[in-house]
């Protein structure tokens, strides 16, 4: 697996101290905090001064995400969901969070038009920034696999390792999170993953699984 990891330049972060910390800060509350209590889909975006205060570590991009997702899949289709208050009541209720987002997307990989997997990519603050992460489930809402696609911290990172990961294959929106085992010095990183993918599951359940509410 192919990774790209931008360090952060120690004469830069001198040079632009004020300028970045202002930035690092603004984007942390647009992009960071609202985008956490929202849930879904809030666009991560970092100009080359925000980067700069960052350890980004870029492991998979879309394409290769979905490589991984629908391994066999001929056709990989967009599915929009403009969620009812009732529906974001259901699915926090199911993940046991507060769900304000009004869409969620789901990538549907389909092989001769019968769909073989959903894959969500989402976004979840780790101790300061967001995790970027792709949830991928079977067609009866068990996680398939579950892949780190962008880290933005210099610690943490660990949550990407296989041995953590595959705690999560088989869960599903009714199982219970709190049997996923912890990892020392990345507890903040491990609470943002059992959080991204409880509530990934419960919205499938609920616009899949549990028909229109």
């Amino acid at each position: 697996m192919r990774f790209f990891v931008t360090r952060v330049p120690q004469n830069d972060i001198k040079n632009n101290f004020s300028l970045m910390i202002s930035k690092y800060l603004k984007y942390l509350l647009v992009f960071g905090i609202i985008g956490s209590v929202q849930g879904f889909f809030i666009p991560i975006s970092f100009s080359e001064e925000e980067e700069k205060v960052l350890d980004i570590q870029v492991y998979l991009t879309k394409k290769q995400a979905f490589e991984i997702a629908f391994l066999g899949a001929d056709k990989v289709d967009r599915e929009k969901k403009w969620l009812t208050e009732e529906q974001k009541k259901a699915i926090g209720e199911l993940c046991l969070q507060n769900i304000e987002t009004n869409r969620i997307t789901f990538y549907v990989g389909k092989r001769d038009g019968v769909p073989i997997g959903y894959a969500l990519i989402d976004h979840e603050i780790g101790k300061s920034f967001p995790i970027t992460f792709m949830v991928v489930l079977n067609v009866d809402g068990t996680v398939r696999d579950v892949e780190i696609m962008v880290y933005r911290e210099p610690r943490g990172w660990e949550v990407r390792y296989p041995s953590f990961m595959d705690q999560f294959t088989g869960k599903t929106a009714d199982t219970d999170y709190r049997d996923i085992n912890s990892i020392t010095g990345a507890t903040l990183s491990v609470r943002a993953m059992v959080k991204g993918v409880s509530r990934a599951t419960a919205a499938y359940k609920v616009l899949y699984l549990s028909g229109k509410l």
